[in-house]
């Protein structure tokens, strides 16, 4: 949906979930008692095997502000968030994870911040890290994506230091839906964030209204492992996670409604970037290299001490 429906909620609240029993209703719980309260909760369970349907049904009966859909199938981390997205109405977005949650006045404020400033993009606030039982380990604010021109954005953004916090905040619906989807690789959420700082400034606001969640089961370890979550068809293929990278950033700064001499700057970070990850760039090629080398397999009876 490409033009503001005016019959359509102001906000559209997009949790794509997977499995996420464990704390799923206490990120619905806290979306739902927000202060700003013309918003539609758009809820896409990605085929999950547990108790995310049920949890998820309940609240739906409840609640006219929530929509339910599940997948037939897993499609993945990102493409269950990019229908999520196409399910959206509203004139603003707020992208959710199942494992966060936020304080009551979160969307009322970044709303706030966005109405007075028609050239932002993104609002998005400070962050509460909480672990696994809610009790708060750290606060800190991000303030990456703020810069004043496309090129200091990007190199705000381009490197792997930093969470990307901004992807939390409330986003415009028009420029997020003029940009491509959240790729499905590792750091897809990177590009995303650049593809949208090309078109305008974040805005960070100085009060920790996000809490971040850090458990056991939240992430994945390992890059294949964490390669399938994004793309399941990944699963025991050989993966490029760190060229995908590569590629998706130049395509972000070949499209991107900048001017030329703000391409060429970004185009010399990228250079940086390139010289930082170049032993990730290169172990790309050397496992490519190995899964291509049959296994010498052992001559059958040759270590048969019997």
């Amino acid at each position: 949906m490409s033009v503001y429906d005016e019959a359509a909620p102001t906000v559209s609240i997009c949790l794509p979930v997977y499995n996420g029993e464990n704390y799923v209703a206490e990120a619905i719980e806290s979306l739902l008692a927000q202060t700003f309260t013309d918003f539609e909760l758009i809820i896409t369970d990605n085929a999950s095997t547990d108790r995310t349907e049920e949890i998820c049904r309940r609240f739906a009966a409840a609640d006219p502000r929530v929509r339910y859909h599940r997948n037939a199938r897993n499609v993945g981390g990102a493409r269950n968030q990019e229908i999520a997205c196409q399910l959206s109405r509203g004139r603003y977005i707020r992208l959710s994870a199942h494992d966060d949650t936020v304080a009551p006045s979160h969307i009322e404020e970044c709303i706030a911040v966005l109405e007075q400033r028609p050239d932002a993009v993104i609002a998005f606030t400070g962050t509460i890290v909480i672990d696994q039982e809610g009790v708060e380990d750290k606060r800190y604010r991000s303030t990456r994506g703020t810069a004043d021109t496309p090129s200091r954005r990007f190199r705000e953004l381009l490197f792997r230091d930093h969470n990307c916090d901004a992807i939390y905040g409330v986003m415009r619906g028009d420029v997020l839906r003029s940009v491509p989807p959240m790729e499905n690789f590792i750091d897809g959420d990177k590009v995303f964030l650049c593809r949208l700082a090309f078109r305008g400034p974040f805005v960070s606001i100085d009060r920790p209204l996000f809490y971040k969640r850090y458990h056991p089961k939240n992430w994945v370890g390992n890059w294949r492992d964490r390669m399938a979550w994004y793309n399941p068809q990944a699963k025991g293929k050989v993966s490029f996670p760190n060229w995908l990278e590569l590629f998706s950033f130049c395509n972000a700064i070949a499209t991107a409604p900048i001017p030329l001499r703000e391409k060429l700057r970004c185009g010399a970070s990228m250079v940086h970037w390139v010289a930082r990850y170049s032993p990730g760039l290169m172990k790309d090629l050397l496992v490519a290299a190995g899964s291509l080398v049959p296994r010498a397999r052992p001559r059958e009876g040759i270590y048969n001490w019997e």
